[in-house]
């Protein structure tokens, strides 16, 4: 990572839980060859996590939130796919991601998950 990214970090980035996605925003407006990426960042302790990070011009991960991470920026990132649909919500009966506002995934989900909330 270049030095003036690291400084401008370092001067700028305190409180890191859930701000990537502001912290990139002032990242990016510093540094306009950078660019703004969304998706998933894989936490070796945490698991799979919703997270913004920049790119450089040859495709370098810039993290300037990544200490708030057990794993420090060390585990994967994953780019999400801008052409999918945008989740919604997680199923609470299977886990899975629901879409266009669904409570559960599915139907099927649906109808247990009714039957677990009514002891049924």
């Amino acid at each position: 990572m270049k030095t003036e990214y690291k400084t401008w970090i370092e001067e700028n980035v305190s409180d890191t839980y859930g701000t990537c996605r502001e912290v990139t925003e002032r990242m990016a407006e510093a540094f306009p060859e950078l660019r703004r990426v969304r998706g998933h960042y894989f936490c070796f302790l945490w698991g799979r996590r919703q997270h913004w990070w920049l790119e450089d011009e040859d495709g370098n991960i810039i993290d300037p939130t990544a200490h708030q991470f057990p794993s420090k920026g060390y585990g994967d990132y994953e780019k999400w796919d801008e052409s999918k649909l945008e989740p919604t919500g997680i199923c609470p009966n299977c886990g899975d991601l629901c879409y266009s506002g669904h409570t559960c995934c599915s139907e099927v989900c649906s109808n247990a998950y009714a039957r677990y909330c009514t002891g049924n």
